[in-house]
């Protein structure tokens, strides 16, 4: 069997991760082919490390020349819209990390692309595929229906030109798209979308959230409490509680939690494994594979209509606490047709 190639635009610490991860793959022997950078510095020292014989600057270039099988986009967030549209308008099968898009339109203008030319589109919500959120969900039934869900994500980022993506809004810069798009995953995988949300967020003086928190009400009179921050140090555990008892994930709960606890009320508590080789990056990477080795258009486990659905969320919660992207300007015109 022939190595899957995978394509990479944005060869930073994420993209390293998934490099990395790709030994522990069991869907195929997969392996980076081709690079797209900004900068030819960085794309010739990556494919130095991971031994890849192609890198360029140029996204046409990439695009047909590359050779690849699928495309990793590991970008800040502004800009993986538009290398999303390009290697779909190629036909070439997209990952690309979260958030998919800036906003609603942009997600349905990829999904529209990815249908009208029949290729792959997925979302890189890496923690679907994780081994502890299928261990989770099996569990679910242990705590009966579910009653509440609280989940918090936060980190301390600097001030600084390395950092400057997480407060540029020209970037898609804020703690809602950087990590509270963690939170409202863990909510819209276990109660779908909410039928009412109200949400609070303190800006910067470039009207960015540097923290925001949301309450999310649904239809089975269900709650949840929801809470990022890029400036201050959060408690972040998760917990799903249920009528018979509840689910506590440890930190880093979005990645590979230290440990979960499942407690029954006036019961026993029993601990889930949370171990794996790696990070976990591989698991969807694996998934993309058996998809196109399927020859489906979309995964059944993460479809492009759950990131449409969360980006929906989070456009509100943006509304709601007056963060408005360039990007946005689209979505505001096509509303007043």
């Amino acid at each position: 069997m022939t190595d899957f190639k995978w394509g990479i635009i944005g060869p930073g610490s994420i993209a390293s991760d998934f490099a990395k991860d790709l030994e522990f793959a069991d869907e195929q022997r997969q392996r980076v082919t081709a690079v797209l950078s900004r900068s030819e510095e960085h794309a010739k020292e990556f494919s130095t490390e991971f031994n890849v014989p192609f890198y360029t600057t140029d996204l046409y270039r990439f695009v047909n020349e590359g050779g690849m099988d699928a495309v990793y986009i590991a970008t800040p967030h502004a800009q993986h819209y538009q290398y999303a549209i390009t290697c779909l308008q190629h036909q070439i099968p997209v990952l690309c990390e979260k958030p998919l898009a800036l906003n609603q339109y942009q997600v349905r203008e990829l999904i529209f692309t990815a249908t009208s030319n029949k290729t792959f589109l997925m979302e890189g919500m890496w923690v679907r595929f994780l081994p502890s959120t299928h261990e989770i969900l099996s569990r679910l039934p242990e705590i009966g229906n579910i009653t509440s869900i609280k989940a918090r994500l936060s980190y301390r980022a600097p001030h600084d030109k390395e950092h400057q993506r997480f407060f540029d809004p020209e970037l898609g810069g804020g703690s809602l798209l950087d990590l509270g798009i963690y939170p409202v995953f863990l909510t819209f995988l276990l109660l779908g979308k909410p039928t009412q949300i109200k949400a609070v967020g303190k800006l910067s003086l470039k009207s960015v959230d540097e923290g925001c928190a949301a309450v999310l009400k649904y239809a089975g009179s269900q709650y949840a409490i929801i809470e990022s921050s890029l400036i201050d140090e959060l408690d972040h555990h998760a917990y799903v509680y249920g009528e018979k008892g509840y689910i506590k994930i440890f930190p880093p709960w979005n990645e590979k939690p230290e440990k979960i606890e499942l407690h029954i009320y006036n019961g026993e508590t029993t601990m889930l494994p949370v171990e794996w080789n790696g990070k976990g990056l591989h698991f969807e990477a694996s998934e993309v594979v058996r998809c196109l080795r399927d020859s489906k258009l979309d995964s059944s486990t993460f479809a492009a209509q759950a990131s449409l659905d969360i980006m929906e969320i989070m456009d509100e919660i943006r509304k709601q606490i007056g963060v408005v992207y360039k990007a946005d300007e689209m979505l505001i015109d096509k509303q007043s047709l």
